[in-house]
């Protein structure tokens, strides 16, 4: 019986970018695209499904609903992957797109020549989706958990959670990047714009975060 869990991929989302930058087929069902904030990417285009890499630039995942800003899961960054779902699941159906933050670059692909690809690869694809998988039950376990804590504690989660996975680090501290408005987290956080602006000057005031000169600064990591 083989045990998905003590299995281990070599490939990687580079390394399935590569793969497919590589594959004399790439004119046909690959495509790169730039994106401004508040482009909007579907998995699910007319009959046809396409998994998206994203080559630079910060995108939220967001709840697809009536409302005109619908609530965002999670973030993703640079060499992310959306949508690699249907590769296994013929009747899936998206509920969620993609939100460009700001200025971006991503690689459209078909998801019937990803399916090719991760297929020559046998076992190592096979070991790649369970890791991918295992990693998006993670993000799905910390939201669930982000659910259940006050506003404040909410928003201190994650401005810690997106400064060590997206900001960059200096010798002054973790800078968080300009696409995560108050606005922004506002939606991932379920709460007003007015009361993250309110928690982010009471982290200021306490010396947790800085301002100035922008963006925004976490001093003290250990104290979200």
């Amino acid at each position: 019986m083989l045990f998905l869990k003590e299995g281990k991929s070599s490939i990687t989302v580079t390394k399935l970018i590569e793969y497919c930058f590589e594959h004399p087929d790439y004119n046909k069902y690959c495509s790169v695209s730039r994106t401004k904030k508040g482009d909007i990417l579907r998995n699910k285009q007319d009959k046809e499904f396409k998994i998206y890499f994203i080559l630079s630039g910060i995108y939220g995942v967001v709840i697809q609903d009536e409302k005109p800003k619908g609530g965002i899961t999670r973030f993703l960054g640079k060499y992310a992957c959306f949508g690699l779902h249907h590769i296994y699941y013929e009747n899936w159906e998206p509920s969620q797109m993609l939100l460009s933050l700001g200025h971006g670059e991503i690689m459209e692909v078909d998801s019937t020549f990803l399916f090719s690809i991760l297929d020559e690869h046998e076992q190592e694809g096979t070991f790649f989706m369970a890791q991918y998988l295992a990693e998006e039950l993670q993000e799905y376990q910390f939201f669930c958990k982000l659910t259940f804590l006050k506003k404040e504690e909410r928003i201190r989660k994650v401005l810690l959670k997106t400064g060590l996975e997206l900001g960059t680090e200096t010798e002054d501290g973790i800078i968080l990047p300009r696409q995560l408005t108050q606005e922004i987290l506002g939606r991932y956080t379920n709460t007003s714009r007015e009361y993250v602006a309110h928690t982010v000057m009471n982290l200021i005031e306490a010396g947790i975060l800085r301002n100035r000169p922008k963006p925004l600064l976490i001093v003290d990591k250990s104290k979200l």
